[in-house]
């Protein structure tokens, strides 16, 4: 018999790393579990409290769409320390430090300014990645947020006043470039906490930043037949001006406290979807004679809707626009066979593109509540109405998509890769509920309707020929009668 290998000779590190004993793992007490749920929900309460209040980098699930559309870098002009040293915007920091003298007026000088923000500095600064600030002193700082702000507020004041048309070409370096400026103006990393801003508006009253944040809003829907809707600043503190202007499209809806919990309807809706995802998939497995489970997914794969803008209309379910322009103004009504899915209008081109991605990157950062997913569910209606470019051509037919992007774009946007990483909100699910009942409890009606409607030139022809045929009838009978 062979002599057994010494395992020591070839491999010592093994045998002297074993362990002589196993240390004796102590459970804690009653008391210290207590003490440890205490500090850690503090440690939440801490870290929730501050999310609204951060300037935040761009999240991972959708970083890879934003950098591939230009989303997350600014194009023109840096705001914060995230991306000022960036070769490419070193032109447009030239022009940022004139932009105190633009912004103050008679009575306002620079130096008044330095000591607001300096007021603020510390807030301010927490409001960042340490890293990103890292080896700039608090004086830099300072000057930083001076004149970032000012050239910010500067820009809102010219691109509202009609008393100084010469000052938005210099602050842009030419009109041309205001747009790019604007967009730039609401990328998540590209932003100046909301309490430097308004340490300085206080200082300069004419600075109408709720009828610039409107105005923006107009272009977002686009609607002749839509007045701008007012936005009271005094009861609202958001984190910085995407927030803001978040907060005004989403139709300023309140915050509510849920104690950490989902609102129950919430979880109704998302049971009831699942539900109804397993007993159709159990139906499909049935027919194929298998009984094997369906795989973990989402709700969304996991759903037996047909849902794009024409399938819906084939069943009965007609899409109409809101009676506001706000997002939170999406739902479906029922009435005795019909329904209608009613929704805000979007005018979609490069600039609202890239501010509606940045909404939503907002609040996965920030939401802590299914309600407040607002932007991201206006997305996900959307996304869902669409499959293919005949489903964006019948929602332009609608008029609820309209703007410079072809019905290509609007496809790629909507259901790019991205697209499954936007979380919808409650409203959303509601209405995948309420279609989902509607079809359960009229699939007779649904099958009437959805014949009539595929087949309805071919029914009025039907219809007129027996119209004609019915004519000649008649005028033959009459002549019989009249010869007998």
């Amino acid at each position: 018999m062979a002599d057994r290998p010494n395992l020591s000779d070839h491999h010592p590190q093994v045998l002297l790393s074993l362990p002589t004993s196993v240390p004796e793992i102590i459970p804690p007490t009653a008391d210290g579990l207590k003490v440890m749920r205490e500090e850690l929900k503090k440690q939440v309460q801490a870290h929730n409290s501050n999310l609204s209040s951060k300037i935040h980098r761009f999240p991972a699930s959708l970083r890879v769409f934003g950098e591939e559309s230009h989303y997350i870098v600014p194009k023109m002009v840096a705001i914060g320390p995230y991306h000022c040293h960036r070769p490419e915007l070193q032109a447009m920091e030239v022009v940022k430090k004139t932009a105190p003298m633009f912004f103050c007026t008679e009575g306002v000088s620079p130096e008044q300014c330095e000591r607001r923000v300096t007021a603020v500095a510390s807030d301010a600064r927490s409001c960042y990645d340490a890293d990103s600030l890292e080896g700039v002193s608090d004086t830099d700082f300072v000057s930083m947020m001076v004149r970032d702000s000012c050239f910010l507020l500067a820009t809102i004041h010219a691109t509202m006043s009609r008393e100084e048309p010469d000052m938005l070409p210099v602050l842009c370096g030419a009109v041309a470039n205001t747009s790019v400026v604007l967009t730039d103006m609401f990328l998540l990393e590209n932003q100046i906490p909301w309490v430097v801003l308004q340490a300085l508006m206080d200082l300069r009253p004419a600075v109408d930043l709720s009828a610039f944040i409107a105005k923006m809003g107009m272009h977002v829907q686009s609607r002749i037949d839509r007045q701008a809707r007012a936005l009271e600043l005094r009861n609202n503190r958001p984190a910085h001006l995407l927030g803001l202007f978040r907060l005004y499209q989403s139709g300023n809806p309140p915050v509510r406290e849920w104690n950490n919990e989902e609102p129950q309807s919430y979880h109704h809706d998302v049971s009831y979807l699942q539900s109804s995802a397993k007993t159709a998939a159990a139906k499909k497995k049935k027919k194929k004679g298998r009984t094997t489970q369906p795989p973990a997914a989402s709700v969304l794969d996991k759903l037996p809707l047909a849902t794009s803008a024409i399938e819906l209309s084939e069943i009965g379910i007609k899409l109409t626009l809101s009676k506001t322009a706000e997002f939170k103004d999406i739902g479906l009504t029922e009435g005795a066979l019909f329904r209608k899915i009613y929704m805000p209008s979007l005018r979609l081109n490069e600039n609202t593109a890239c501010w509606l991605i940045n909404m939503a990157a907002f609040e996965v950062c920030t939401a802590l509540h299914d309600n407040e997913y607002i932007v991201s569910s206006y997305l996900s209606l959307f996304a869902m109405l669409m499959h293919r470019e005949e489903d964006v051509h019948e929602l332009r037919a609608k008029r609820l998509i309209h703007g410079e992007f072809t019905n290509k774009q609007a496809l790629h946007f909507f259901k790019g890769r991205h697209a499954a990483n936007i979380r919808p909100g409650y409203d959303f699910y509601s209405i995948l509920r309420r279609i989902e009942r509607y079809k359960q409890r009229y699939a007779l009606w649904i099958a009437i309707h959805k014949f009539v409607y595929k087949n309805v030139k071919t029914i009025l022809a039907v219809m007129s020929i027996i119209g004609v045929l019915a004519g000649i009838f008649k005028a033959l009978l009459s002549i019989k009668i009249h010869t007998s």
